[in-house]
């Protein structure tokens, strides 16, 4: 098997991962309270009937099942998908604030994109062409700015999040409610390609998983975490969208969203999130501002956790950014005099929308501060 699967995982490991997962009866939570108290998933697979569940008990040996594995495998190893496990260092920081994140994760793409500041771009299935227009505007102005859009694949606005985004040259994640491999809707079949090559693919469920209709619900809530912010485009007033917002409020996140004319129903639920305080958006400065706003708050509070020491008053010591990555060269390059993200593109030999990326990083941990005109410095 190619390194698409877990770099420190065998092949026999996830086959029994998979085999635990595609077990009926196992939700989120049994699933890591088993490997929990087993220690490994091929020990979770012999646990008896009272902790595995009568229901995986009884089909732990059906063909169907087994079937179902073996060819999960054989897609992780032709489509190069990554198999990202709760626990493990290169699952996303922002999904285990979920109060149930998802055990597993598989990915085709830039894992990368998963540490770099993102908006949720989301709305109406059957969006207006003024809706499809703002969707793609905002978000490849969002890309300029050097924040990835996530959104999640759907006609209407998540499509024009992603196309906007990737017009404008930035960098884009779809979180699919189905398998890795299954296309949903077939007429997006060369964007998803797209998206897997050039951004990221990333969803909870096993290969061949179809799209049914209870799983966009569970995939909101990787929506509503991933980003900084939700940004809603249009939606009715009894959506889809909703179960999105309230994941992204209870998350602590900021809700934006885009203001339609009365009496048309891909404006209500628009207009109703303004009304009860989600922040309204004429403009992507809009947006920024109080992203930006949100940073530097997070920002304070860190340095005032750092300030406040250990229990004789000693400041803690706070590591540098790792000087391989960008952030770590962009953070060497930086002084308390602000300078240009050209400037420093140059000096650090990255590209302008990689430099931007790393200094939105450093920003978000509280490191820099953002000036007037592109500039920054060190806090």
């Amino acid at each position: 098997m190619r390194a698409a699967r877990d770099r420190r995982m065998s092949e026999a490991a996830l086959r029994d991962l998979l085999h635990l997962r595609a077990l009926p009866g196992i939700g989120d939570v049994r699933f890591r309270r088993l490997l929990v108290q087993h220690g490994t998933a091929a020990r979770a697979l012999r646990a008896p009937l009272d902790e595995l569940g009568e229901r995986a008990a009884s089909a732990r040996d059906d063909p169907a099942i087994l079937g179902r594995v073996e060819r999960s495998l054989q897609t992780i190893a032709a489509r190069d998908v990554e198999v990202l496990l709760h626990g493990q260092r290169r699952y996303p920081r922002r999904l285990r604030q979920l109060a149930v994140p998802p055990p597993v994760l598989f990915a085709r793409g830039r894992l990368n994109l998963l540490r770099q500041p993102a908006i949720t771009v989301v709305g109406s299935r059957h969006a207006t062409q003024y809706g499809l227009d703002v969707a793609r505007l905002l978000s490849g102005a969002l890309a300029r700015e050097g924040y990835v859009i996530v959104s999640g694949l759907a006609q209407g606005i998540d499509r024009a999040a992603h196309e906007g985004c990737l017009e404008a040259g930035g960098d884009t994640i779809a979180i699919v409610g189905s398998g890795i491999d299954v296309v949903f809707p077939h007429e997006h079949e060369m964007l998803q390609e797209r998206i897997a090559r050039e951004g990221l693919l990333l969803t909870e469920f096993l290969p061949g998983e179809p799209p049914l209709r209870h799983n966009f619900p569970r995939r909101n809530r990787i929506l509503a975490a991933l980003g900084l912010g939700v940004l809603v485009v249009e939606a009715k007033e009894q959506s889809g969208v909703n179960s999105t917002v309230s994941h992204a409020l209870d998350l602590n996140r900021d809700v934006f969203a885009v203001p339609g004319p009365i009496g048309r129903p891909t404006s209500a639920g628009t207009n109703a999130l303004i009304r009860d305080g989600a922040k309204l958006v004429t403009d992507v400065d809009d947006i920024l501002a109080e992203v930006r706003l949100a940073t530097r708050r997070r920002a304070r509070v860190r340095i005032r956790e750092r300030a406040d020491g250990g229990p004789n008053g000693v400041l803690p010591v706070v590591a540098e950014p790792d000087p391989e990555t960008p952030a770590g060269a962009l953070w060497r390059a930086l002084g308390p005099d602000p300078k240009h993200v050209d400037e420093l593109a140059v000096t650090t030999g990255l590209t302008t929308s990689a430099a931007l990326t790393g200094l939105l990083e450093l920003e978000l941990e509280g490191r820099v501060t953002r000036r007037s005109g592109m500039r920054f410095s060190r806090c």
